[in-house]
């Protein structure tokens, strides 16, 4: 009997050893990882920004021929540049839509941005006559706002992919006025001739291109920082064929180019679908 019962105890104690030993050769399936949230940057968004602008209008008194008047070349023209802007504060807003193909983001966006402070009344018109260098003219050379509209191209990344690196380029407009007049305090007797001159107040298109950094920070909030460089080419003003008192006339354009660099920070709002979870991993051991 005790034999039988040793023999039935080590049959057992063997058969749970193999079946624990084979349970442990069996693969283990883990709990899935949580799936990170990845940021979603389709949709539409409007937002506001604040920043600086350098307007670098580069006019000259450049004029055709020789440059001179009265007589035989006694007073010339000199090439002499003006208009050139400090930074001058700017503030805006922006709208825009966006669409997200795996870590590409493409989109449109159109800005407004109004601009403090204009160059008003500067001297301009500077001539030579013998050993006196002076200004003929005032010269209005200002513009109240910027306006670019751009299609957009960026790249995702980070964990969630809620940074977007992107490039931009369009058109753009700007309000440019200038105009021309007599200075009132001219000693000179030609400042009494009957000088024609015409204003142009007018909008301006041109050219623009941009690089921004984009962060999607709090749900549907993003902010970014933006630099724009925008081209409005060359505009020759005209003098409607100023006479002078000595009985001659002159018939010259003054060059006006303009061109634009802006610093930029924004706050966004966007109108997106609920951010996109990646799928769950399953891991085996």
């Amino acid at each position: 009997m005790r034999k039988f019962f040793l023999f039935g105890l080590g049959t057992f104690v063997a058969t749970m050893l193999g079946g624990a030993a084979q349970a442990a050769d069996m693969p283990v399936k883990a709990p899935p990882m949580a799936a990170p949230v990845m940021y979603n940057w389709t949709g539409f968004y409007i937002g506001g920004h604040i920043g600086r602008a350098w307007a670098d209008r580069d006019g000259h008194d450049r004029f055709d021929d020789n440059r001179c008047f009265w007589g035989q070349g006694e007073v010339c023209f000199d090439d002499h540049g003006f208009g050139r802007n400090n930074g001058r504060f700017i503030v805006g807003g922006q709208v825009g839509f966006n669409y997200q193909v795996n870590q590409w983001v493409w989109g449109v966006e159109g800005q407004i941005s109004a601009v403090t402070g204009n160059n008003r009344d500067d001297d301009c018109g500077f001539f030579t006559w013998g050993n006196v260098h002076d200004h003929l003219f005032r010269c209005d050379n200002r513009g109240n706002w910027v306006a670019p509209l751009a299609a957009r191209l960026g790249v995702t990344f980070g964990q969630t992919g809620n940074w977007l690196l992107y490039m931009k380029g369009g058109a753009a407009f700007a309000d440019a006025r200038f105009g021309v007049r007599l200075r009132d305090d001219c000693p000179w007797a030609f400042c009494n001739s009957d000088f024609a001159l015409s204003n142009n107040d007018s909008t301006r298109t041109g050219w623009m291109i941009g690089a921004g950094l984009e962060y999607g920070a709090w749900g549907n909030w993003s902010w970014k920082l933006e630099y724009n460089f925008m081209d409005f080419g060359h505009r020759n003003i005209h003098f409607d064929d100023a006479v002078m008192s000595c009985e001659c006339s002159i018939v010259r354009d003054l060059n006006a180019d303009l061109r634009v660099n802006v610093v930029k920070f924004g706050l966004n709002y966007r109108f997106a679908p609920a951010p996109i979870a990646a799928p769950a991993v399953t891991t085996r051991y």
